[in-house]
């Protein structure tokens, strides 16, 4: 028992360290986003831009975002706009994208619909395809759940064309649906995090930053330049990012905000961020060995970089920390017990008598503080980005709650993600988020086709909520309350996650 202490002690203080590196960055991150500045813009240049729109299987939205491209090159001059829809759906939706750009070319506007004869490199590999062909100057790229406003190319253009060295220009992303239910409520507050602080943070203290991978602007020579789409990953667009930002280009990132829609359902949330999960991991596998010896790069930069593409991590180590304790109170670890010192104990120290402290303790104490600050910065990146926005914390501590309980019910999921990303050689499938064009509160997704189906990852939950609940139980016998709350918040996070996926999840629509 004696090994299995010490072993479970090292693996604790190890997780805990870098729950602590994570969570400190947070304070680091919310104290720069203070500094951040609008950039520069220059108005009234016109350059040449080609507006690239990924979509595969979208009949709900698709049309939605085409039209609202439309208006943007209208106003923005029809001469120099090029919209190219890179299509590789395989059911109704290429009817509709065919009509609709028929009907916007006898109109005079240059659209044009592409369509491949297989989806090799998914996303990354339609756009690769596109920028083969593409002689404009600059790139938009926009999603299919995407509405970007009207004067979105003029804005665009006017801080891209600023320096020669900038690269990208990322736009803050709104939400059309986040009113529609607590789903979309949670997830937008989340998002509002990266937006709102993040972003804002890393360009303000000369930080490499992502373009995240929609309602952003490209200078297309940079993106050749720096090798175009790449397939090998899952996150083309962090991917693509960091390589042109270590060819010397730079990425600008502005408040300005981009309507769009937020997944309405748990499994779509999940799917999202599973793809995420595996896809940055990709790309800190890939680019971080590289980025860390170039020595163009500051310490700092290398630093947060480190964190930037590691930080889905997070999730591996939530759920290695729900591993150690239910390990520890199954079988009443004495090494990991989260217990105040009593004060004969403290008195102990200077020889007083009484049941001596041990070292282990006053250890524990230390490390459950770190613990509980970095918990609370977690949160106070939430509080600070609904404060910003003027929402209400007190009205909305349902959402925060539903927020927490998704991050860590998540765990689990995004945890198998991060071992394909480390352990398989393939970058894997590209499972798109689906979209329902469900706005604020009104429509609905439940009858419409691309349901996200049940998977593995619901046994996973599943067998997680039956640990959980031993693990408790032998706590209780044992007396062991410290690590007993630390399981039932998993606990209810995982109940939490699996019932919602089970009761949001539905048939996958596959075309005939």
């Amino acid at each position: 028992m004696d090994v299995l202490n010490a072993v479970l002690l090292v693996a604790s203080l190890t997780v805990t360290l870098a729950f602590f590196v994570y969570g400190f960055n947070i304070y680091y991150m919310l104290r720069l986003r203070k500094k951040y500045k609008e950039p520069a813009r220059m108005t009234g240049v016109r350059p040449s831009i080609a507006v690239h729109l990924p979509v595969f299987n979208e009949r709900y939205v698709a049309e939605r975002l085409l039209a609202a491209c439309i208006r943007t090159a209208e106003r923005y001059g029809k001469a120099k706009v090029r919209v190219l829809v890179l299509d590789d759906s395989t059911d109704e939706t290429s009817e509709i994208l065919e009509k609709a750009a028929s009907d916007y070319r006898s109109k005079g506007f240059n659209v044009e619909v592409r369509h491949r004869q297989d989806r090799w490199g998914y996303k990354a590999g339609a756009l690769n395809a596109a920028l083969a062909e593409t002689k404009e100057e600059f790139i938009v790229v926009f999603d299919s759940d995407f509405i970007p406003r009207e004067d979105f190319l003029e804005r665009a253009a006017s801080y891209v064309t600023t320096s020669d060295e900038i690269g990208v220009v990322q736009f803050k992303w709104g939400y059309t649906n986040r009113e529609y239910n607590w789903t979309t409520k949670a997830v937008s507050i989340g998002m509002d995090a990266h937006f709102l602080i993040e972003q804002p943070a890393r360009y303000a203290g000369s930080l490499f930053l992502n373009f995240n991978g929609s309602a952003g602007i490209i200078r297309t020579k940079a993106l050749r330049e720096s090798g175009g789409w790449q397939a090998d990953t899952l996150a083309e667009d962090l991917d693509a990012s960091y390589r042109m930002q270590m060819n010397s280009y730079k990425i600008v990132y502005v408040h300005d905000d981009v309507p769009c829609e937020v997944p309405p359902t748990v499994s779509g949330f999940k799917r999202q961020q599973g793809r995420w999960a595996r896809g940055s991991l990709q790309v800190a596998k890939k680019l971080l060995p590289k980025l860390l010896l170039d020595r163009s790069l500051t310490l700092k930069q290398k630093f947060e970089a480190s964190v930037h593409l590691t930080y889905y991590l997070v999730h591996p180590l939530m759920y290695a920390s729900f591993l150690l304790a239910a390990i520890a109170a199954i079988l009443n670890v004495d090494s990991i017990k989260v217990v105040v010192p009593t004060a004969e104990q403290i008195m102990s120290i200077g020889g007083a008598g009484g049941e001596p402290l041990t070292w282990v303790q006053p250890l524990w104490v230390v490390f459950a503080a770190s613990i509980l600050l970095c918990t609370i910065a977690a949160w106070l990146y939430y509080v600070v980005a609904m404060r910003i926005q003027r929402i209400s914390v007190s009205k909305n501590l349902k959402s925060l709650l539903a927020l927490g309980f998704l991050g860590y019910g998540i765990s689990a999921s995004n945890t198998l993600e991060a071992l394909k990303a480390f352990l398989l050689r393939d970058a894997g499938v590209f499972k798109r988020t689906p979209k329902y064009a469900v706005m604020n509160t009104g429509g609905s997704w439940r009858d419409k086709r691309y349901q996200v189906p049940i998977d593995s990852t619901s046994a996973v939950e599943a067998a997680c909520i039956w640990l959980a609940v031993f693990a408790i139980l032998r706590a209780i016998h044992f007396g062991n309350f410290g690590l007993m709350v630390i399981l039932a918040v998993y606990l209810g996070a995982y109940v939490f996650v699996f019932t919602t996926t089970l009761w949001q999840s539905g048939k996958e629509y596959i075309p005939q």
